[in-house]
């Protein structure tokens, strides 16, 4: 209160502009990166604040972020748009389990989705030596050797240590600890592909492992040559 605009840090600046939106009640919320300068604690108060006190005003609220968690923790609807063109329009949830198109999928998310090229060959996808299910969505939606990108999240993806049916079979090369979780990278035997996985702090393999990438085929999706999803 005893300092002028001029003395305040960018932070400060922010939240001092962040709080006189507020207090002119207006029709719709426009903001623009509003926590772009907090440091990532602040951020992360001031984003349950935001959520808070637009459910209470209920006032319709513009957000523009190059922020994914921060779209998916605020927002009711995300528009992604790359390059002045809107590539997805849905919810969070539909944002990050069925995007649109092979961009929406590598952008959102703490974890890039896993996205290998392949075919179709009857009721399989091909990727290299590896033959595994056919996602759900893409049964009736593609045709015989058709070459398609196969997506899956790592957190949806497991691994197993012994043989397993319809699995991706590599060797644990890389393991990075996100603290109650770990990201193990796999390369995949007989070819240059690699996946992603998020497992348990607990189920944390060794460098060098061999393991098993089990897979939900309605937890995966296909992409066409132009990178758009098949499939509902």
């Amino acid at each position: 209160m005893e300092r002028r605009p001029g003395q305040l840090s960018g932070g400060q600046q922010q939240r001092v502009a962040l709080a006189r939106a507020v207090t002119s009640r207006p029709d719709v919320f426009l903001f623009d990166e509003p926590l772009s300068n907090l440091d990532a604690r602040l951020r992360l108060e001031a984003r349950t604040f935001l959520k808070k006190l637009q459910l209470d005003l209920g006032i319709t609220t513009v957000f523009v972020t190059h922020d994914q968690a921060e779209a998916l923790a605020l927002a009711d609807r995300i528009a992604i748009m790359r390059a002045g063109k809107m590539q997805q329009l849905g919810t969070p949830r539909e944002i990050f389990q069925r995007p649109a198109n092979t961009f929406v999928a590598s952008f959102v998310g703490s974890t890039s989705m896993n996205l290998i090229k392949g075919s179709v060959a009857g009721n399989k996808v091909v990727i290299g030596d590896h033959h595994i299910p056919l996602p759900s969505a893409a049964h009736g939606k593609v045709t015989e050797n058709q070459e398609i990108t196969w997506g899956a999240r790592p957190e949806y993806l497991a691994i197993a240590t012994e043989p397993v049916p319809d699995s991706l079979d590599g060797i644990v090369t890389v393991s990075e600890n996100l603290g109650a979780a770990v990201l193990l990278t796999v390369d995949l035997n007989g070819d240059d592909n690699q996946v992603q996985v998020v497992v348990g702090e607990d189920e944390e393999p060794a460098i060098g492992t061999s393991v098993w990438v089990t897979i939900e085929p309605r937890r995966t999706l296909l992409f066409d040559a132009e990178g758009l999803r098949i499939g509902d």
